[in-house]
């Protein structure tokens, strides 16, 4: 997390070089932002060009022959909407990847919360920990869910809020095992006073 220049730990709140790892409040924002510029550019280039071509066209047909215009404003037009066309989809994948990136981050992040957690997270604990919308942090324990669809526990709290326990499973066998046990070693001792009678 990073709160100006002071960078903590997402997991566990401890102070942390400033680039020690990804960072979830900036993860996949120059993609992002340099995608929605090369959208902006490839837009603008289209227009533009296209204009430009058709000024073009209208001017060379007015002083000579149409052929003579198409002649000109023809490859202008065709270069414009190549190079505009490869603006606009090179930014719609640079922006496609910078969310994908903040996504892996974001969810690398509340795997590590969970783990240090070791026990029942909400969305609510998490998205004020992270900083993320609590919709979207919702979505991420839900993905990490069906990562690990065999040792999670889902559960409603009192206040409504979906609790998840990625532990819950082994906790629950954990649980089982102890009282087991207990009932074994209770069920030893009363063996052993009655054979003492």
């Amino acid at each position: 997390m990073l709160h100006g220049l002071d960078s903590r730990c997402a997991a566990c709140g401890a102070p942390r070089f400033l680039l020690a790892g990804p960072n979830v409040s900036l993860a996949g924002q120059p993609s992002r932002v340099g995608g929605i510029a090369a959208s902006i550019a490839g837009g603008g280039v289209l227009v533009m060009g296209l204009s430009f071509s058709a000024g073009l066209f209208f001017l060379l047909q007015a002083l000579f022959t149409s052929a003579v215009g198409l002649a000109f404003a023809l490859p202008l037009a065709a270069v414009t909407a190549f190079f505009g066309t490869l603006l606009m989809l090179g930014g719609r994948r640079l922006r496609l990847s910078g969310v994908a990136r903040r996504e892996r981050v974001q969810l690398d992040a509340v795997k590590a919360l969970v783990e240090h957690r070791k026990g029942p997270i909400n969305a609510l604990e998490v998205s004020r920990a992270l900083d993320i919308p609590e919709p979207q942090v919702d979505g991420l324990l839900m993905q990490l869910a069906r990562e690990r669809a065999t040792d999670v526990t889902v559960d409603v709290d009192a206040q409504g809020h979906v609790v998840y326990d990625f532990e819950g499973e082994q906790r629950r066998w954990r649980v089982l095992e102890e009282e087991v046990e207990a009932e074994e070693a209770e069920a030893e001792s009363e063996a052993a006073r009655r054979q003492r009678r």
